[in-house]
């Protein structure tokens, strides 16, 4: 049986979509990303200039390791080099004129006592231009898309990069163990990034103490994933099958498990070799002994491209949208915890004579107004557009006190707030204290102040006249005005214009550009609503 036939009949063999379980190999592949090494390579590198910084620190933590009796495992010298990386580059980070504009930017989550390190790192991942994709991978990132609608069930990872948000926006995230662990999941569309996401610095796994958090939860992780595994095919695309981390995750997965169960595993865990040497997919069984009898088959792909196996993956299609599908479970999930229907799903009562009969349940969907989607599910990008379009038809004091609150703390409280809290009836909540003494100055950064100096810019239309041209220019300069410089009328006009030809600036990759736009928006929002 040739390698397409033998993996669609591991597909086949599940009533279930698979998962995907994607490592560093998969945007290192893509984007050039760092895998773990490399990532504190290039740290190490800003402390120390020389040819050698990063083995210095590796050198000194296989020392550490041996001076506190532990073994030297690839995670526990990883882990301990971080730890002397951080240590080092937080004390220059303070201090240095290379960070002083990130000083600037991240002085609240600062005072939040969020590492420095952290913080660069997620600065350095949301940096990643996530459609700079080499021509030759093209078709591949066309499969991964493709496979997102109906033929996978979702996505299990531990990078913190971006690139899987941007291939598949519509699925839900949850980053962190505590949040995959204290969230309602529903197991279809949904990205579980366990390690963490540079959307949230503080959620990175990385140095020691990180790692012995995440192994002391990972018992409770592994009951999370364990439906998961047992019902779905497992594709672990990026990784290597000595990995430190999947072993141990799987380990835990496996001492739970009965006889019975660890049997429908069998096979259904597939990894992904990339091998340049491979003229074409091959797909071969590989036995792996997890101690106390435990061992596992599981099927092994070898290739020089993705794009066979992903052609397999996309033919084994469901029915419906994987969208669709989580929405369905969700409110079906809501309906059963309140016993209230939503305005999403209506449910009929049934006669007397009817309840003699074995109903059948019908669930409808509609139309929804935005008004209904339930408050908490609002993302930040549709609280942008409706400052500048106002057309989000959003209740105010619902939007406080349900939406706000949380947003802010997903984005380090870089929202505008002032449109729904101007006229807020009460005492507002506390995350909007900051908000309340807020003047136009805390929006300017020491480098606007010396673009105001260099410029002298005197007025939108000033810098639109002499930056016609480049959108990541006219936003840098703008921000350089001072408050008495800016027109109303024109900045609402300004900002309507750029998210209309830029419909995707905001959801986009991250860049100069689309921070500027969004920070511009929140000055408008200042100015148009503070004191109203």
């Amino acid at each position: 049986m040739d390698a397409n036939k033998q993996l669609e009949e591991i597909l086949k063999q599940s009533e279930s979509l698979p998962f995907l379980f994607v490592g560093s190999g998969l945007p290192l592949r893509y984007l050039s990303t760092e895998n773990w090494p490399d990532l504190l390579r290039h740290f190490a590198s800003m402390i120390d200039s020389s040819d050698y910084a990063y083995e210095k620190y590796e050198t000194k933590a296989a020392q550490v390791l041996l001076e506190q009796h532990k073994s030297k495992t690839k995670n526990n010298l990883m882990t301990c080099t971080a730890d002397l990386i951080e240590r080092d580059f937080n004390t220059i980070w303070f201090e240095s004129a290379l960070f002083e504009e990130s000083r600037s930017e991240f002085k609240s989550e600062i005072k939040q006592g969020i590492s420095p390190f952290k913080l660069e790192i997620s600065k350095h991942f949301r940096s990643i231009d996530l459609t700079d994709i080499p021509t030759e991978y093209l078709s591949e990132i066309t499969l991964l898309k493709e496979i997102g609608k109906k033929s996978i069930a979702g996505v299990i990872s531990t990078n913190y990069d971006c690139f899987l948000q941007s291939l598949y926006p519509d699925y839900s995230v949850y980053v962190g163990q505590e949040e995959l662990l204290f969230s309602p999941t529903y197991g279809i569309g949904e990205i579980y990034k366990i390690h963490g996401c540079c959307t949230k610095p503080d959620s990175i796994v990385i140095n020691s103490r990180d790692y012995e958090d995440f192994e002391r939860k990972n018992s409770y992780l592994a009951a999370k994933l364990m439906t998961i595994f047992v019902e779905h095919p497992i594709i672990f695309l990026g990784y290597s099958l000595d990995d430190e981390n999947i072993q141990a995750i799987i380990k835990s997965i496996v001492d739970c498990l009965s006889e019975d169960n660890l049997e429908k595993l069998k096979n259904r865990l597939i990894f992904v070799q990339w091998d340049s040497n491979a003229e074409q997919m091959e797909v071969s069984t590989h036995s792996r002994d997890f101690g106390h009898g435990k061992a596992i088959n599981m099927t092994k792909v070898r290739t020089d491209s993705f794009e066979p196996l992903l052609k397999v993956v996309a033919e084994n299609k469901a029915k419906y949208a994987t969208r669709m599908f989580r929405k369905v479970k969700q409110e079906i999930y809501e309906l059963a915890l309140t016993n209230k229907p939503t305005e999403k799903i209506m449910v009929m009562p049934l006669s007397e004579e009817q309840m003699d009969e074995e109903p059948e349940v019908v669930i409808g969907f509609g139309i929804l107004e935005v008004a209904r989607q339930g408050y908490r599910g609002i993302p930040a990008e549709k609280i942008f557009l409706d400052v500048v379009f106002d057309r989000g038809n959003y209740t105010p004091k619902l939007l406080v006190e349900e939406t706000l609150p949380t947003l802010l703390k997903q984005v380090a409280y870089s929202l505008p707030v002032f449109k729904y809290i101007s006229n807020y009836p009460t005492a507002l909540p506390p995350e909007f204290k900051k908000f309340e003494e807020q003047t136009f100055e805390d929006f300017v950064t020491q480098t606007n102040k010396k673009n105001r100096e260099k410029f002298k810019f005197k007025s939108i239309n000033e810098v639109l006249e002499k930056e016609p041209d480049s959108l990541t220019r006219q936003v840098r300069y703008i921000q350089t005005l001072e408050e008495s410089q800016i027109d109303i009328t024109k900045m609402e006009s300004y900002l309507r214009e750029v998210l209309t030809e830029n419909p995707d600036i905001l959801t986009g990759p991250n860049g100069e550009a689309k921070s500027g736009v969004k920070k511009l928006i929140r000055i408008y929002d200042f100015l148009k609503y503070k004191g109203h």
